[in-house]
């Protein structure tokens, strides 16, 4: 298995003839190692994901060569715009019944945007644009399987991409090379609205359905789970009944922060062991996230993969 390289977020990102630019998709990312005969989908944390999305063992059928190892990002679409919140009922499916029935209710797509090994030759040395070459003769798209275009001018892409509600655009730098795991400066991502993904530490009682209030939620600096605010907003009957399932087996006495956050309210603590994706406006001065929303829980990532960044 090979770790995704990974992208830094950025607030400006970098122009010139050494950039190419492709429009950031909000879906899970996954490595596909396929051949004719088989097919294995796994997620940044080496999550075996396969079974999760049978229509896409068609990618068996789409490469032309004996074998190759792809880089892309599973997504569901919501008029035509990848839409975490709609992939994320996918993502926690585990029966293989509501499986097949999500195939038709809610179809994925699988965007491929680069290419790693090529008939058990590694790709992982040459530059970026050249591997993109090779993905273009290596798969032959259809309905399901897509390839990721990529862009010369950063002002049209942007301005296109915020305009038809793209979560953001990444540039990548044409002669990187591919470092497995690792996050650099050749490949940087701009997002229009501000997302992250946050360790759950704990939840209050409030007025919503079975006494829920909201999920208290943190990232880590270093080994310390470092309280951001509290999200209140973006839950539903269907998704408050699925945490409070998952929060029966992580209950614990103890507050997963260096300090107890002050809520003025009951607080159940969790042992930090699951992710949300949040939508926030900005940074507080305090460090907290400002109008937080749920979006949904990030099976994908660990609680480790939350790193505290600057709070602007």
């Amino acid at each position: 298995m090979i770790a995704p390289m990974l992208s830094k977020l950025t607030e400006v990102l970098p122009s010139g003839k050494d950039f190419i630019y492709e429009i950031k998709l909000d879906g899970q990312r996954t490595i596909a190692e396929v051949s004719k005969t088989a097919l294995l989908l796994y997620t940044r944390n080496f999550q075996n994901v396969t079974n999760k999305y049978p229509e896409l063992e068609i990618l068996k059928k789409c490469i032309t060569k004996k074998s190759a190892i792809l880089d892309g990002e599973i997504v569901a679409l919501k008029d035509g715009i990848p839409s975490f919140e709609l992939l994320q009922q996918r993502m926690n499916l585990r029966d293989m019944r509501a499986v097949r029935r999500a195939v038709e209710e809610i179809p994925v797509i699988y965007y491929i945007f680069d290419i790693l090994d090529l008939d058990g030759k590694s790709l992982l040395k040459e530059p970026f644009l050249k591997r993109k070459q090779f993905l273009e003769k290596a798969v032959k798209p259809c309905d399901v399987v897509k390839l990721v275009p990529h862009f010369d001018s950063r002002d049209l892409i942007v301005k296109m991409a915020g305009r038809m509600g793209y979560e953001g655009v990444v540039a990548k730098s044409a002669n990187s090379l591919y470092y497995p795991g690792k996050r650099t400066d050749c490949w940087q991502k701009y997002k229009f609205h501000t997302a992250d993904s946050f360790v759950i530490g704990g939840w209050t009682e409030g007025g919503r359905s079975q006494n829920f209030g909201s999920l208290l939620i943190g990232q880590y600096k270093e080994k310390d789970l470092i309280p951001c605010g509290r999200a209140g907003t973006g839950f539903n009957e269907k998704s408050i009944r699925m945490l409070l399932q998952k929060f029966q087996t992580l209950k614990s006495p103890k507050c997963p922060f260096p300090q107890v956050p002050k809520t003025g309210e009951i607080v159940h603590w969790l042992k930090p062991k699951l992710v949300a994706e949040v939508k926030f406006n900005e940074w507080t001065q305090a460090g907290n996230v400002r109008a937080p929303v749920f979006m949904g829980l990030r099976e994908d990532l660990t609680p480790q993969d939350c790193k505290l960044k600057n709070r602007r």
